[in-house]
C-alpha cells in the first residue's frame, strides 16, 4: 500500500493502523437496507459512508471484497406486505428494486456481492446448527435461542454488561428463555408468512443470524471490517459478533466502524419519529450529487445536523466543482505556473482519508486546489494541466464527488434556481417557513400554521402535507 490507514476501531475504541488478514485484500462487510418501504435520507448516510470506505481502500491499492445485503425477511415487511395486501416476499422485491434505483442516484459503485436473506436460509439453517453443535443454543417448541451466558465475551463491543442489563421493564420477558437476554435464532411459522423448512419445524431466521450466515458465505469465519449506523452496534453487531464466534470458533471480524446518526432538528432521522426525507423526493428536486455532497462534507463519525443552510452549501459547492469540472476540459498549458495546491492535492487528500476516512479534510484541500487552479488557469505549467485532470479524477474515484457528466448536474441545478426564484423566495426562505408552520402545528397554533399556507400559497408555493409527517413543496407554473 502506498501509505499507512487508520481507522477508528469500535472494538477496542482506539484509532488503529489497517490491517488484513491477506495482504493487499480486505474483507468488507456492509449491513444493508430492510426492503419495506422507500429509503430516507438518514439511510442514505450509511449507505453513502459505506461506499466511501469501498472507494477509498480501492484508491490505496486494496482489492476489495465488498458485501451489502439486503434483508427481505422481516416483521417490518410482512407487517407492511399485510396492509398492500400483498406477498412479504413480493414486496421486498420490488422494494429491493426501489432501493437499488435510489443507489445509483446517489453515485454508488456497486458492492461485490449483494445477497438478500431469501437466499441465504441453507447457511442460516446451518450456521443455526453450528451453534447449537456448540453448545451456544437451544430449541423450544420449534423456536431456537442463543444463550447469551454460554458466549462469555458478550459485550465486547458495545461495552455492555450482561448483568447490568435491565429486562422485563418495558417489555414482559419470554418465559420460554433460560436467560432475559437470549434472542432468536428461528422462530416458528405463522399462518400468512414466508417460511422455510428446517430441523426445528417451518419458520424463518431471527433478525440478527442473517448477517452472520451472509458474511460467511461470501468472506469466510473472519472479516477484516464491518461497518453500520451507530444504531446497530447494539444489539445488531454484538449478536453478529456472538453467533459467528459461536458457530466458527474464531474471531468474527477484527475492525469495526459505525457512522452517527444524521439529525433533523434535535431528533435522530427516523420513520418512526415521522421526520423523515425520502432519497427519491430529495433527488427528485435537488438531484443525487446534493445529497451526497452534503453526507459526505463532515466526518462519518460526526453528527449530521440536516437544516437548509447545509443544503444551500452544498449546493453552491457541486455548482462550483461541476462548473470547474466542464471548463477544466477546455485548459491549455499557457505558462510555467505551478504549486503546491496543485501538486501536492492529491498526496494531501490521501493522508486526510488515510485518517480515518476523513471526507470532510479531503474536501477542504480540494477547494484550495480549485481556487488556485481557477486564479491561473492561463498560466498552467504541461505538468500542472495534467495534474488538473489527475485531481479530479481521483476526487470522481474516491469520493465520487465529480459526476462523469457535469452538463448533466449542472442542468439540474439551473432548473433548481428556476423554479425558486420564479417564486419570489429563496429555498431557504421556504423551508423555514415550513419548519415554522410545523411548530405552530405542533402547539395546536392553527391560525399561524394557515396563515403560512396562505402566505406561501401568494408566492406560488404548493404546499403538500405527507403521511408521514413531512411536508413538501413545488412552484406552480
Amino acid at each position: 500500500m502506498t501509505r499507512e490507514l487508520k481507522i477508528q476501531n469500535n472494538l477496542t475504541r482506539k484509532k488503529e493502523v489497517f490491517k488484513t488478514i491477506e495482504p493487499g485484500k480486505v474483507k468488507f462487510y456492509s449491513c444493508g437496507p430492510t426492503t419495506y418501504d422507500f429509503l430516507h435520507i438518514g439511510n442514505a448516510r450509511a449507505l453513502v459512508v459505506g461506499d466511501l470506505f469501498n472507494r477509498v481502500l480501492k484508491a490505496f491499492g486494496y482489492e476489495v471484497n465488498f458485501v451489502r445485503n439486503y434483508t427481505d425477511v422481516d416483521d417490518k415487511i410482512i407487517d407492511r406486505a399485510r396492509q398492500e395486501g400483498r406477498d412479504a416476499l413480493e414486496h421486498a422485491a420490488i422494494f429491493v428494486k426501489e432501493c437499488e434505483t435510489d443507489m445509483n442516484s446517489l453515485g454508488m459503485m456497486p458492492a461485490t456481492h449483494t445477497p438478500k436473506v431469501s437466499e441465504t436460509m441453507p447457511e442460516i439453517i446451518q450456521m443455526i446448527q453450528d451453534i447449537i453443535k456448540n453448545g451456544k443454543a437451544y430449541e423450544t417448541e420449534g423456536e431456537v435461542f442463543f444463550h447469551v451466558p454460554a458466549f462469555h465475551d458478550y459485550g465486547k463491543l458495545s461495552k455492555k454488561d450482561l448483568d447490568s442489563l435491565q429486562h422485563g421493564i418495558r417489555v414482559e420477558v419470554d418465559g420460554r428463555k433460560k436467560h432475559p437476554s437470549d434472542f432468536v435464532l428461528w422462530k416458528p411459522a405463522k399462518p400468512g408468512e414466508p417460511s422455510w423448512d428446517s430441523p426445528w419445524g417451518k419458520g424463518r431466521p431471527g433478525w440478527h443470524i442473517e448477517c452472520s450466515a451472509m458474511a460467511k458465505k461470501f468472506l469466510g469465519n473472519t472479516l477484516d471490517l464491518h461497518h453500520g449506523g451507530v444504531d446497530l452496534m447494539f444489539p445488531h453487531h454484538e449478536n453478529e459478533i456472538a453467533q459467528s464466534e459461536a458457530a466458527n470458533n474464531c474471531p468474527f471480524c477484527n475492525n469495526w466502524a459505525h457512522n452517527e446518526f444524521l439529525n433533523f432538528g434535535s431528533e435522530k432521522m427516523s420513520k418512526s419519529l415521522g421526520n423523515v426525507i425520502k432519497i427519491r423526493d430529495f433527488v427528485e428536486k435537488y438531484g443525487g450529487q446534493v445529497l451526497r455532497h452534503v453526507l459526505l462534507s463532515v466526518h462519518y463519525r460526526a453528527r449530521l445536523e440536516w437544516s437548509e443552510e447545509v443544503i444551500q452549501r452544498a449546493i453552491d459547492e457541486v455548482k462550483r466543482i461541476h462548473e470547474f469540472a466542464l471548463e477544466a476540459k477546455s485548459y491549455k498549458a499557457g505558462g510555467d505556473y505551478s504549486s503546491p495546491e496543485i501538486s501536492e492535492c492529491i498526496d494531501k487528500m490521501m493522508d486526510e482519508l488515510a485518517n480515518d476516512f476523513n471526507s470532510a479534510g479531503a474536501m477542504g484541500h480540494f477547494f484550495s486546489f480549485l481556487r488556485n487552479v481557477k486564479g491561473n488557469k492561463d498560466q498552467l505549467s504541461p505538468a500542472s494541466l495534467e495534474q488538473v485532470q489527475k485531481t479530479l479524477k481521483f476526487v470522481e474515484e474516491a469520493l465520487g464527488l465529480v459526476n462523469k457528466d457535469p452538463q448533466a448536474v449542472l442542468e439540474i441545478l439551473k432548473k433548481l434556481e428556476q423554479d425558486t426564484s420564479s417564486s419570489g423566495i429563496d429555498a431557504t426562505q421556504i423551508e423555514a417557513l415550513i419548519e415554522e408552520r410545523k411548530v405552530a402545528k405542533a402547539a395546536k397554533n392553527w391560525a399561524r400554521a394557515d396563515e403560512i399556507r396562505k402566505e406561501l400559497a401568494q408566492k406560488n408555493i404548493v404546499l403538500k402535507d405527507n403521511p408521514d409527517g413531512s411536508s413538501s413543496w413545488t412552484v406552480q407554473g
